[in-house]
């Protein structure tokens, strides 16, 4: 874990609600000058707090209106197996998020589809013909109550 101070806090916070926001604008709200607010940037960067920065898109704008959440159980889960999951679900466009985690399932996929018929293409090409998959349940989503792609600060 990095260690942040309350300047840093304060421009991650600013950066999460609008990673467009001028470095100048950034530094006169922080209360630097342009030139120690963009070192600070740049070391939250090279250190990897800030992963990357991104736009957010609205999938259904661009013709991915279906999203679901998928969970699934490994039959086996050494790290071969899991390897070899995560690469054939990351070649897949519509899998947005992949986790594997703890508790009653192994993993937790979530997916932006254009349509039922890429679900069942999906379904085939990741699920159908993995043996390692014992089961799968998919939750499709009707409604988007919060989606916020940032972190608690």
């Amino acid at each position: 874990m990095a260690d942040l101070d309350p300047i840093d806090t304060k421009i991650l916070r600013l950066l999460q609600d609008n990673a467009d926001i001028p470095n100048a604008e950034l530094a006169d709200k922080i209360g630097l000058s342009p030139s120690a607010c963009l070192r600070r940037v740049a070391k939250l960067r090279d250190t990897g707090v800030i992963r990357k920065t991104v736009a957010v898109i609205d999938p259904a704008h661009i013709g991915r209106p279906l999203s679901a959440v998928i969970n699934l159980e490994f039959h086996r889960h050494g790290n071969r197996y899991r390897q070899d999951f995560i690469r054939k679900a990351g070649a897949l466009d519509a899998v947005r998020q992949c986790y594997v985690v703890t508790g009653e399932v192994t993993g937790v996929l979530v997916l932006h589809m254009r349509d039922m018929t890429e679900y069942t293409e999906l379904c085939e090409t990741l699920f159908d013909v993995d043996d390692n998959i014992v089961w799968y349940r998919t939750y499709i989503v009707t409604e988007v109550l919060k989606d916020d792609p940032g972190v608690a600060i």
